[in-house]
Order: C-alpha cells, then sequence, then structure tokens
C-alpha cells in the first residue's frame, strides 16, 4: 500500500536521493533554470518551493537551517541575496515547468523547470553573480607581487654579455 507517501523514490537509496534532489535544487538556484525528467522536475520544484518560502523569512536561524541542508554557503548566499528578493511579491509558486521535447538517445521526454524571475531581474542577477569577491581578492594579490620582469636584465644588458664573451 502506498499511504502517506509522497515522494518519488527514483530506484535509490535514501542518502543517493537525497544528493540527487539537493543536487538539482543547488543547480536550479544558481543557473536558474534545469533540464531533466517530469518526475525529478516535479520533485524538486516540491522542493524548491518550500525553501523560497522558507527563505522568505530571512532571519539567522532560517539561513542556518537552510545551509544544513545544502552544505554550501554560496548557494545560500545567492538564495538569500539574489532570489528571494526577486520574489517579494510572491507567496508560492516560484517555479514553472514546461515539456521541451524527447531526449535523442532515449526517447524519453525532457522538461525545463525554471524559477519564475522576470529576463531583466535575472540578467542582472546573473551578471552580480559573476562579481565575486574572491576573483577581487586574487587579483589584489597578484599585484602585490613583484613582476618577474623587473628581475629580468633588458636586451640591451645581454647583448653586452654575450659580446664580451665573445670578445674575450
Amino acid at each position: 500500500m502506498k499511504h502517506r507517501v509522497k515522494a518519488k523514490h527514483f530506484n535509490r537509496d535514501t542518502k543517493s536521493r537525497k544528493a540527487l534532489l539537493r543536487n538539482l535544487l543547488r543547480a536550479l538556484i544558481e543557473h536558474g533554470q534545469i533540464e531533466t525528467s517530469e518526475a525529478r522536475a516535479k520533485e524538486v520544484r516540491r522542493l524548491a518551493d518550500k525553501i523560497i518560502s522558507r527563505a522568505q523569512k530571512g532571519d539567522v536561524a532560517t539561513r542556518r537551517s537552510i545551509h544544513r541542508f545544502f552544505g554550501k554557503r554560496d548557494v545560500v548566499n545567492t538564495l538569500f541575496d539574489q532570489v528571494v528578493p526577486a520574489f517579494a511579491e510572491r507567496k508560492s509558486g516560484f517555479c514553472s515547468l514546461e515539456k521541451l521535447s524527447n531526449r535523442r538517445g532515449d526517447n524519453m521526454p525532457v522538461y525545463r523547470l525554471s524559477l519564475l524571475i522576470d529576463e531583466k531581474k535575472w540578467q542582472g542577477l546573473k551578471n552580480e553573480s559573476k562579481k565575486s569577491p574572491n576573483k577581487d581578492a586574487k587579483s589584489a594579490k597578484e599585484v602585490k607581487k613583484p613582476s618577474k620582469d623587473a628581475k629580468k636584465p633588458s636586451k640591451d644588458a645581454k647583448k653586452e654579455k654575450v659580446l664580451t664573451k665573445t670578445a674575450k
């Protein structure tokens, strides 16, 4: 009997099923859309609605609990700083599901699950996500290092050394 069984099992054990759904949800938050099977898309949509509506609360305890779910700080920061403000007016229905076409290898129907963010807002979010503070820190470290060109002698100095060696 299937009483009180809500979720699909995807022919996997618990840990691998949770990892699959977590990774699909992480990709959805980072990229704004994913392409997958219908059953997976429906499960991820269910989880995404729960996570985003919980994240709309915006307090520290919620941030920590969502970080416990994902295990990666950058995904949590993207969710709280970029995705949740885009859904400020919405209470639910954060994702849309549309059928694309059949997959070439096994003729399975492929669906696109995407967040319902305006194109203008989403382009802004993509541009902001490309500017990471780590890249700025790396470039600042590179500037502090002395350049390798300063240690190398000039071409004229090399020619003079060669001429003095050949003259001896």
